[in-house]
Order: structure tokens, then sequence, then C-alpha cells
């Protein structure tokens, strides 16, 4: 397909035009291979197929959607102007409601080599809608990369790598800075962990009998791969009532189910976290965080 960036489209479509990207693997620790290996992603010669997403009632995701602006969409106007572009009669192939359209016949196919894309070329425009539209499988930036265990690729805007490398070794400098504050005592790393697990679902409270060296090693994990998560837990102004939470299930004053939680004796849940921490952080309910407390003392 030829290239076209036309001042025709609007402000925020013609500037995606503009736009390069690498469609870049994400490669993770853990395993049986290193990640530097050859099959630690894909083998040689497979790819992956990514489509758009089909939601319920069989009506595909709206691929128009580029970004997390209202402004980050294209425009019925800039549909048909891409909808010449593409050498199409009109724009009716490019609805997402029309059976057979033009979505549902395209793939971008990936290797274990990602892809280059300038968005200037048509073709490469509509592989990035593509791609962009599965937000199971490809990561919106290479910041995100971890946000979530399906990410397969990551949508790399040039010269964005390059600035997340800058940004993530300032990020584990000042995240060993804070270990090295904490690594002397075990109840500080503890507390530490009990928060951080908090917010994983798989994860396991950290053990009671755990040596100094141990809680040192798993901090030093956490931040060579989990560094986003530990750095917010740092910035976190519900750090103290988190703690409180999780510990008051580890000692039974309060019963957690699935992701609800109950004061022990209650008749029904009070919420998920962010609703538990609401509801000890509300002056009305303050005889029960310092009854939680108290029980806590009396551990």
């Amino acid at each position: 397909m030829e290239t076209i960036t036309s001042t025709a489209y609007s402000k925020h479509v013609n500037a995606l035009r503009n736009r390069k990207y690498v469609v870049r693997p994400i490669r993770r620790k853990g395993g049986w291979v290193p990640p530097s290996h050859d099959s630690s992603f894909m083998n040689d010669g497979s790819k992956i197929g990514i489509v758009v997403p089909v939601l319920t009632g069989n009506v595909l995701k709206d691929p128009f959607v580029f970004g997390p602006q209202k402004e980050d969409r294209f425009s019925q106007r800039d549909i048909d102007i891409l909808a010449t572009e593409l050498g199409l009669v009109d724009s009716k192939p490019l609805n997402v409601h029309t059976p057979k359209g033009f979505w549902r016949k395209n793939t971008v196919q990936l290797d274990r080599n990602g892809k280059y894309l300038d968005l200037s070329l048509t073709n490469n425009l509509i592989e990035f809608l593509i791609l962009k539209s599965d937000s199971d499988r490809i990561a919106p930036n290479w910041g995100e990369r971890f946000e979530k265990g399906t990410y397969k690729f990551a949508l790399v805007e040039k010269g964005e790598e390059l600035l997340d490398k800058v940004s993530n070794l300032e990020d584990k400098k000042n995240a060993y800075v804070h270990l090295s504050k904490m690594d002397h005592s075990i109840d500080k790393m503890k507390d530490f962990l009990y928060v951080y697990y908090l917010s994983k679902k798989d994860a396991k409270a950290p053990p009671t009998n755990g040596t100094i060296d141990w809680f040192k090693t798993e901090l030093g994990r956490i931040i060579e791969e989990d560094l986003n998560t530990f750095n917010t837990i740092l910035n976190d102004d519900d750090f103290i009532v988190k703690l409180l939470i999780q510990r008051s299930v580890k000692a039974g004053s309060l019963i957690r189910n699935k992701h609800l939680y109950t004061v022990a004796g209650g008749d029904r849940p009070i919420g998920n976290i962010e609703e538990m921490i609401e509801y000890l952080d509300d002056p009305k309910n303050q005889d029960v965080r310092i009854k939680l407390m108290h029980q806590l003392e009396e551990k």
C-alpha cells in the first residue's frame, strides 16, 4: 500500500501517522531457559496471529481507538479518508458491525523478531490498529510490558525504550537505597512483603521463621522483577492501613474470603481491599480500627 499522510486527517490521527513503532517481544525471567536463550520466547519459525478481538454478542472491539485520551480515536471523517486510502468504495467495510467486514479478514503475524511499523504507510497503520486492539497480548508501551502476564509483545514508540532504560536505572537505584534502610530489620522487611503480597493474588505471605538473608534476597528479587510495584508501595499513602489489614487477616481478626473482607464476628463482608481501606479510614469506624490494632498487640 502507498504512503499517505494527509493533513485532511484530524490533528490526533495526523500525529499518529507520523509515528514509528517497534513491536518488541517480551522476554520474561523464569521457566526452564534464560530470557536470552533462543527458545525462551518462541521457537524459530513459529508465529502468533493477532486479530481484532471479538466481544460479547459477536461484535468486534473498536480498532479505531488508539490511545487512552478521548481524542485518541478516528472520527467518521478520518475513517472515510482511510477507506479511500485502502481503495474501498466507502467506509462500510470498516464498520465493526459489518458481517465479514474488513477487520475480520485481517491478521497480523508476529514471530520472535517482532515487527517494525512506520505508520505513514497505510498497511503498517492497519497492522498497528489491529495490534493495539488486542489489549490481552499486546502491551501498549514498553513501560507496561509486565503489567499483565498475558502480554507477549509491546508496542514501543521510537525512542521510548531508551527513555525507559534511563528511568528504570533511576527507579532501581532509588529502590536499593530504600532496601538498604530496611535490610537490617526483619520486621521492616516482613512488613513490606505483607503489603506486597496483598497486591499479588498468587503470592504467599512471608515465612514467620525466615532469615534476614532470605528477606533481603526476596526483596532484591522483587526489585529486579517487579520494580514498579516495589516503588509504588514505597510511595503508597495506604501502606499502614494495608499492613493492618494483612496482619489482622493472619491473626484472624479479619476474615478474607476470596477478595472480600469481613470483621470477625460480622454478619456480612465490608468489601474488597479498596473498600476495606476506605472503611478503616472513615472517622466513623475508628473504633473498629483501634480494636484491630489492640488485638494485634495482644497476640
